[in-house]
């Protein structure tokens, strides 16, 4: 089992109207179509590249050294942009008490894939799902999908994209539940997904305030997960930002669990700055195909 393919990547998407301009001293100075914004990077430890006047261009930073009084502070006048995949749309929010606008563009890679590997009538199942962009890219590329995620403002957000993409008559359930709830609940109805995409946090709750803690419960929905996939299958892929996770742990537990696909890759998903001076690691990934 363990002697199959496997190599590991380092994948970087494109997404044209985001642009990673520096990182340095934990931070990242981004470009979200025409706003620029500083947000926490715990992972850029080095140094900036551009000087301290490109960095005070920034129109909005986002502050969480005091997570009780986390927030956005604006420097001008600025209008959360709706950004533009491929004629998808993804409506960006500041809210405080989160750095994250919704959408995550180093995950470009997996949204590409999908697209090229879809077929007529193909079943996607995305757990965790967040505000949709692999749901909404699946969808048009012509999968049915089966859309989970905990949170229902998530949802609420996940559909307002749908809305604005154009995308209201396509195929996809929207189901706020917990995924590991889910997943066993598809398996006592035998139902089967030719692909499966997870991207499960380190620590969360559900809709319940059931609890997941990702070392524990993962190898569990993963089991649940691989009695869920199609005689046909695509792919699974999964995507952990857990600092205390690795690729080769993510690629293991694929192979251990889906034995039925033949290969399987791992890596990092990294975004590339301007100058393509320090490249910016935001998460691991495994793959199986």
């Amino acid at each position: 089992m363990f002697l199959k393919s496997a190599k590991i990547d380092l994948l970087s998407g494109n997404f044209p109207e985001y642009e990673l301009l520096d990182t340095g001293d934990k931070l990242k100075l981004e470009r979200f179509k025409d706003v620029v914004v500083i947000r926490s990077e715990p992972k850029a430890w080095w140094k900036p590249c551009l000087p301290k006047k490109e960095w005070a261009k920034a129109t909005a930073r986002y502050f969480d050294d005091d997570k009780k009084n986390s927030h956005w502070q604006f420097f001008s006048k600025v209008n959360a942009p709706i950004l533009d995949y491929k004629g998808i749309k993804f409506a960006t929010k500041f809210m405080d008490g989160s750095k994250h606008l919704g959408v995550f563009p180093e995950q470009e890679p997996h949204w590409s894939y999908l697209a090229s590997q879809a077929r007529p009538k193909a079943s996607l199942l995305n757990l965790f799902g967040y505000t949709g962009a692999a749901s909404l890219v699946a969808a048009k590329a012509g999968y049915e999908v089966t859309h989970v995620d905990a949170s229902k403002p998530s949802i609420s957000w996940a559909r307002q994209n749908q809305e604005l993409s154009g995308l209201s008559e396509k195929p996809i359930r929207w189901i706020i539940d917990d995924a590991l709830k889910f997943a066993k609940r598809q398996e006592r109805k035998s139902a089967k997904y030719d692909a499966i995409i997870l991207d499960p946090p380190a620590f969360g709750r559900g809709p319940k305030n059931e609890l997941w803690k990702l070392e524990k419960m993962l190898p569990e929905l993963l089991d649940a997960c691989s009695q869920l996939i199609s005689e046909n299958p695509i792919c699974v892929i999964i995507t952990l930002y857990s600092i205390d996770a690795s690729s080769i742990m993510a690629k293991n537990m694929l192979m251990q669990y889906f034995p039925m696909f033949k290969n399987f890759e791992a890596g990092e998903l990294v975004l590339n700055p301007k100058d393509e001076s320090m490249q910016l690691p935001l998460s691991i990934y495994a793959k199986a195909f």
